[in-house]
């Protein structure tokens, strides 16, 4: 295979044509042939130099259109996790979910949407991040669509005036169902145009550039020409909008007679789950003025050759200085490229079919906290984390192979940076081809989303726990109590549930302050957790209330030593900042299958016997039916 070669490398070949010389002698016999010879150069030349520029510019923004696709792509990724996770949220809460409390607490922290909101099958606001007041959306298009079709994916609705915000809004949809399948409301959250094209701000394409992202549906969701922001308007008499029918992806020059007028160099990709197009686009006046400046001069400089034919020494030396020229305004071109290259948001990097790096830009090298240098010339493979070397490998080849010549499906995988720390990256490889259809170097682009896993821990974290003392919430209790249930049901073993209620707390919340009383909840619940073993799980309710799971017992007595062992570490005294203050408990337990077959009831006759204990006189254990 041979090595691949990359369009700005054009100028090398410029440097290699054999220089034209003509013998003094043989001038004025052959003035005539001289002539066209040198306007047939002339010609090649600006037509070569246009090309070429051309294709530069197309490659820049080929590669600036792959970033944007891929920053638009995790945006909705996330827009859609951020919605499944309320909509599960929902369907376990119900309408005792509280999302501005979530925004508030940092349990949704996605700065990007401005307003999250859960709506029921009649189009209202169940519940929201903003303070909405009576608010009804049974007439939004994205509340019909995801009513009247049963779809599970993210829905990107017009930009239409927000009802609360008062702003123009882009919502985006995702539908909730009964247990039955029935249509049971909708998650919507909205995000603003500008916002889609603030990557706009991190590259330079001039003052008549345009960043785009329109809808399968023929209307522009958000669109940036140089400073200028635009969005709700029709797209189905664009040229990249008509071409997109028959290509998914395409660069071409763009004379603008269907939109504003302006002629620009057009780089577009059509979204493989999205019914959304991006565009990239620069000025073809703006791009190609030095290459038409020259192409005057060459022009000139013809015509002065025909004129002044005795001049032939002369005009070999103005034809070398055009040709040095033209290999400057090339290198020029291939700086511009770079620049380009590097200016990128993304981690962009051209590598061989051998895994070769050929190329890296700034933010891929900060990325690994490398300098771009000592990459250059390694193996990608040899940065990927062990772990996933193997895999990374075998997808790069099934890039290679494949005769779709799309951007290929995102993978999440890991790097090892510099200092051997773990960088996750979503990442995404596209071929570039030569006209025969072969590879020639690879297109790989990487997003850091390491700190989107570390949100992904958080929230599925903070989603279970008690914020204050760090134990399990009621949720992550009820769903150890099923585990523990079903394991023991299998075993024919005992399965307890201590239902724990301090004594004496509030008097001490109230005389020492909420700050005393939060510390002797924390004291209390790591005491709890040294009282059961680590396949057994401690909650916090809500209050001075808590509960325990105890999986797998032999005995009842098993239960009562654990519930004995709890009066005595709560009945010792806490030392709160010089504090001294001492509490006791009242414990219940019920047991399976001696009072109950499920949590439901287990959790009940758990309260029940801790309220027998609390009556029976406080600072005791009580067992249901005891």
């Amino acid at each position: 295979m041979t090595a691949p070669r990359l369009p700005i490398d054009a100028h090398d070949t410029v440097a290699r044509r054999p220089r034209i010389a003509t013998p003094l002698n043989l001038l004025l016999v052959l003035a005539s042939v001289f002539i066209a010879v040198v306007w047939l150069i002339t010609l090649q030349r600006v037509a070569f130099e246009r090309e070429q520029t051309l294709a530069a510019e197309m490659e820049a923004n080929s590669s600036l259109a792959i970033a944007f696709e891929q920053q638009v792509f995790r945006a909705l990724k996330a827009a859609e996790q951020v919605a499944a996770f309320v909509r599960e949220q929902y369907r376990r809460q119900g309408d005792a979910i509280d999302l501005r409390r979530w925004i508030e607490e940092g349990v949704i922290r996605e700065e990007m949407f401005t307003i999250v909101s859960v709506v029921d099958e009649q189009g209202d606001i169940v519940s929201s991040s903003q303070n909405t007041g009576p608010v009804n959306y049974a007439d939004r298009e994205f509340f019909k669509a995801q009513r009247d079709a049963r779809i599970d994916h993210l829905f990107i609705n017009q930009p239409v005036l927000g009802r609360v915000s008062g702003r123009w809004l882009i919502p985006m949809s995702l539908r909730i169902e009964h247990e039955d399948g029935s249509f049971a409301g909708v998650v919507v959250m909205a995000v603003s145009p500008e916002d889609v094209t603030h990557f706009f701000k991190q590259v330079d394409l001039g003052p008549q550039g345009l960043l785009e992202l329109a809808g399968l549906d023929g209307v522009v969701r958000a669109r940036k020409v140089g400073a200028r922001s635009e969005f709700g308007l029709g797209a189905e008499s664009l040229a990249w909008f008509q071409r997109q029918k028959l290509h998914s992806a395409d660069d071409f020059y763009d004379s603008g007679e269907a939109g504003d007028g302006v002629a620009r160099i057009v780089s577009y990709r059509t979204m493989a789950d999205y019914p959304l197009m991006v565009t990239v686009a620069t000025a073809y006046d703006e791009e190609m003025a030095t290459t038409l400046q020259r192409r005057y001069s060459y022009l000139m400089a013809a015509v002065g050759v025909t004129l002044v034919v005795m001049l032939l020494v002369g005009l070999l030396a103005l034809m070398l200085v055009r040709q040095r020229s033209a290999t400057e305004a090339l290198q020029g071109s291939e700086a511009l490229f770079r620049a380009t290259f590097h200016q990128a948001a993304m981690g962009i990097v051209h590598i061989s079919p051998e895994g070769r790096i050929l190329r890296v830009n700034e933010k891929f090298a900060r990325m690994l906290g490398c300098p771009a240098e000592a990459l250059q010339g390694g193996n990608i493979f040899d940065l990927c984390d062990p772990g996933v070397a193997s895999a990374a490998r075998r997808f790069l080849n099934q890039q290679l192979v494949s005769e779709v010549r799309e951007l290929s499906p995102e993978i999440e995988k890991t790097y090892r940076r510099e200092d051997g720390s773990l960088l996750w990256v979503c990442e995404a490889l596209s071929v570039v081809r030569n006209s025969q259809g072969h590879p020639e170097f690879l297109v790989l682009v990487a997003q850091d989303v390491t700190e989107r896993k570390h949100l992904e821990a958080r929230l599925c974290h903070d989603a279970e726990h008690d914020a204050l003392t760090g134990l399990a919430n009621r949720v992550r209790f009820h769903q150890r109590l099923d585990q523990a249930l079903a394991s023991v049901h299998v075993q024919g073993e005992l399965c307890a549930v201590l239902y724990i209620d301090l004594d004496g707390f509030k008097a001490i919340n109230d005389r020492y302050g909420h700050a005393v009383g939060d510390s002797l909840l924390q004291m209390a619940a790591r005491r709890l957790e040294g009282c059961v073993r680590s396949t057994d799980t401690v909650a916090r309710f809500g209050g001075d209330e808590f509960g325990i799971v105890l999986a797998k017992l032999h005995s009842s007595q098993d239960c009562e030593r654990v519930a004995l062992k709890v009066l005595d570490v709560l009945a010792k005294p806490f030392d709160l900042d010089g504090c001294v203050v001492r509490i006791s408990a009242s414990v219940g337990a019920a047991l399976f299958p001696l009072h109950g077959e499920n949590g439901q009831d287990l959790l009940k006759y758990a309260d029940q016997a801790m309220y027998a204990a609390k009556h029976a006189g406080k600072n005791r254990f009580h067992c249901f039916g005891g």
